[in-house]
């Protein structure tokens, strides 16, 4: 098995994607968003970290964290919350998926995806296209047709900032992969 090297750095400004165990569709659960809220606030209550974007869907989460100037581990925040919502959500009666033989022997739930993805980000114009990527997100998967329709979002917050105009993400992928990304 090859290493996987992180990028880490003190303070830093990271994107993550975290999917569920063969895209499982639970996470936008009553049951899983009060499980994943709360382990999530125990974490951060204990690790510090704030959230600059976020948006759950049924199988996946994106966010951006901003890390304390002392601190760049990451990986232990997300093995916690990754670890207490496993075990919460199992007891409270939420179902795991079929465990593969891997699985079975490492005697690990199968829950979410063994690793996540992250990106450090590098500048502003990097935090701009992955903090609108995730609020455009719910459109993407097709699960809305705007970006204000889905509920589990910090694009409502944003909205409301006035940092998007009300007609925001209206055009569809396309054109948003365009506008933000150049293709």
């Amino acid at each position: 098995m090859s290493d996987y090297i992180r990028a880490k750095l003190p303070g830093g400004l990271y994107f993550f994607t975290l999917v569920t165990f063969n895209r499982r569709k639970f996470l936008t659960s009553k049951l899983a968003r009060g499980i994943l809220r709360q382990g999530w606030q125990d974490v951060q209550g204990k690790h510090p970290f704030k959230v600059e974007a976020i948006c759950l869907l049924p199988d996946h989460l994106h966010c951006i964290w901003r890390l304390p100037p002392d601190d760049c581990d990451y990986p232990k925040r997300w093995r916690l919350i990754k670890t207490m919502f496993s075990r919460r959500y199992l007891k409270a009666g939420g179902r795991e998926g079929n465990r593969n033989q891997s699985r079975k022997e490492k005697r690990e739930v199968a829950v979410w995806q063994r690793r996540y993805w992250e990106h450090m980000i590098r500048d502003d114009i990097d935090f701009n296209r992955h903090f609108d990527y995730i609020h455009f997100n719910p459109v993407k998967h097709a699960l809305v047709q705007r970006p204000q329709d889905w509920k589990w979002t910090s694009f409502h917050r944003y909205q409301r900032l006035g940092y998007y105009p009300d007609d925001w993400g209206y055009a569809g992928w396309d054109s948003f992969r365009e506008q933000a990304f150049g293709e």
